[in-house]
């Protein structure tokens, strides 16, 4: 899957950009294992906690602190963040809870950014390990840009 989405982003002439949060950059390592890698993917963060988020990325903390860094709102501004910051032409981003605690643990928001659009969907992928939603929310990522890009 990773192959058809850099093959698709090629064909396209597009970049891409992510912001990463719960996933702590599986999404890029799995994107950079594909040659050619580099023609579509200029760079992203890792912005695992609040304070990246505003200070690298440029999520305004009123936002984080009205929904919560998991959310719709924060996700959507991620990936707007990074599209603008690294001169992209699509901007992802993923923000959720991989575990082991809480009761929202498996709930991870997705969200792509092109131009002035934004989309976003929520996954919740219970019963299953920290690591397995890390996995999951990578592969979900790939998926729903092959369908969207």
């Amino acid at each position: 899957m990773n192959e058809k989405l850099v093959r698709l982003l090629k064909n396209k002439n597009l970049k891409i950009a992510a912001a990463e949060s719960c996933t702590g950059g599986a999404f890029m390592a799995s994107i950079v294992k594909v040659p050619g890698a580099s023609g579509v993917l200029p760079g992203g963060l890792v912005t695992y906690c609040d304070d990246a988020k505003v200070n690298q990325l440029g999520v305004n903390k009123e936002i984080i602190k009205i929904f919560g860094a998991v959310s719709r709102e924060v996700a959507i501004e991620m990936a707007m963040e990074v599209r603008i910051k690294f001169g992209a032409d699509v901007g992802v981003a993923v923000t959720g809870f991989a575990g082991p605690d809480g009761d929202r643990v498996g709930e991870v928001h997705f969200a792509i950014s092109v131009k002035n659009e934004a989309f976003h969907t929520m996954r919740r992928f219970v019963g299953i390990s920290r690591s397995e939603v890390i996995d999951t929310s990578v592969t979900f990522l790939t998926e729903w840009l092959c369908e969207k890009v």
